[in-house]
């Protein structure tokens, strides 16, 4: 069994609110993470500005799970999909 991965979400399936047509918005966090900074700030304030039935992408090169519980607990609904070697995290206003 391989336990290298305990808190993989690959081959999450896709929920039913996803739909990319309602992304508004999408924040590539590596450069802010390049520099050692952290998105947390600039991922509240875009979110904070959504209207219902909205999506938020947020682009990763690993899952930022103290980000994604954050936002999580201000009653967003949360998929985190990985491409390749990037998560793409989506923060769904409903």
């Amino acid at each position: 069994m391989d336990h290298s991965h305990p808190t993989s979400i690959e081959n999450t399936p896709q929920p039913d609110w996803f739909d990319k047509a309602k992304i508004i918005a999408t924040l590539d966090a590596r450069p802010i993470l390049a520099l050692g900074q952290h998105p947390l700030g600039d991922v509240l304030i875009a979110v904070e500005k959504m209207e219902d039935g909205e999506i938020f992408e947020l682009v990763t090169p690993f899952v930022p799970a103290p980000l994604l519980d954050k936002v999580q607990a201000k009653g967003f609904l949360l998929w985190t999909n990985q491409e390749g070697d990037l998560f793409k995290s989506y923060f769904f206003k409903a």
